[in-house]
């Protein structure tokens, strides 16, 4: 297990924290570890990712709509995300190869040593908050625009 995923499994431990199943990547050469949960957003269970590895990013991913872009609605649908990638600086919305809308939040969090990830915890708790706000703004309007 990467050292980031150390200290956050440690912090998740000590907060009581068992929202998240982890999963660590065989033979990944940037030693990944995948935390899974999800987060509700009008009353959806929306998966969630928290990815951490041996590079200087941290990654929280959330799949927002499965198959959100069709072929009836992808010039709308791609004009309302590039419309809100210019809007809305820590996150990008963007659609898988399958057409499911993901949004991703990357973090700095360069370091090698525990000590360089004593705030790592609180910081990505502080970007959920961020981030369920942004998706309980947003998410209605999304699902209109998808449906």
């Amino acid at each position: 297990m990467n050292i980031k995923a150390e200290v956050f499994s440690k912090y998740l431990e000590e907060k009581k924290i068992e929202a998240f199943q982890v999963e660590e990547i065989a033979d990944d050469a940037q030693h990944t570890v995948v935390y899974r949960s999800h987060v509700v957003v009008e009353g959806q269970q929306l998966p969630t990712l928290v990815l951490l590895d041996d590079s200087v990013f941290s990654m929280i991913r959330v799949q927002i709509s499965p198959q959100a872009r069709t072929e009836e609605n992808e010039l709308a649908v791609l004009r309302l995300i590039s419309e809100q990638n210019m809007k809305f600086k820590p996150f990008k919305l963007y659609f898988d190869q399958s057409g499911a809308l993901i949004l991703d939040v990357c973090l700095l969090t360069p370091g090698t040593e525990e000590e360089n990830f004593a705030q790592l915890g609180d910081e990505i708790y502080g970007m959920f908050d961020v981030l369920i706000k942004f998706l309980e703004e947003n998410y209605r309007g999304w699902m209109k625009e998808i449906w």
